[in-house]
């Protein structure tokens, strides 16, 4: 029975190296950084696992007889000192990475925050009494179609009638910048989720 969990470990290890193999080629190829940051960590974790299994091995391997204690010790010492090392490999890797998220997350609430605070206080499309053809021009607006013109082609409308709701919603909205009505759109789909 133990030899027979001595092969599965090994089997074990054989299949986190092929994973590891896999993502490691994935990561060369992928071109954003979180994916990329994904697929690293996939390695750095099947690489722990090896090394953990390392060890159980020379654990099993002494126990079979495989290994004399004096041996085992040694191996078993080797592999502790192999598992501080890339403990350091990765955990000083991950922090890293969580403080950089951890800033990029908060700058960009920040510059969220920053453009929220330029609608008016609670101002929704719900709040201010948008009809559902209005809805759907802050939506086109929000789609980046903003001159009336390009309103007028999105909705099927003459740039006259796009012209004269925009004028109502920001009227309703006390929204002054044509722009402005996308971040209306955001804080109604924001609300939805």
């Amino acid at each position: 029975m133990p030899g027979f969990l001595l092969v599965m470990t090994l089997a074990t290890d054989v299949v986190l190296i092929v994973v590891a193999v896999k993502a490691f080629r994935m990561a060369r190829r992928i071109e954003t950084r979180f994916a990329r940051l994904q697929a690293s960590m996939v390695i750095l974790l099947c690489a722990a696992g090896v090394v953990a299994s390392l060890q159980d091995i020379g654990v099993q391997a002494t126990r079979l007889g495989w290994l004399s204690d004096e041996v085992g010790r040694w191996f078993v010492g080797r592999i502790h000192a192999v598992i501080v090392v890339t403990g350091l490999f990765v955990v000083v890797p991950v922090l890293v990475i969580l403080r950089k998220l951890t800033v990029e997350f908060a700058q960009a609430e920040s510059v969220t925050d920053a453009l929220i605070n330029r609608l008016p206080d609670g101002v929704t499309m719900e709040s201010a009494g948008l009809t559902p053809r209005e809805i759907e021009v802050v939506n086109a607006i929000a789609a980046g179609n903003v001159s009336d013109q390009q309103l007028a082609d999105h909705l099927f409308i003459s740039a006259s009638t796009a012209a004269t709701h925009v004028r109502n919603i920001m009227r309703k909205t006390e929204i002054r910048r044509r722009t402005d009505l996308t971040l209306l759109a955001v804080v109604d789909w924001d609300d939805r989720i």
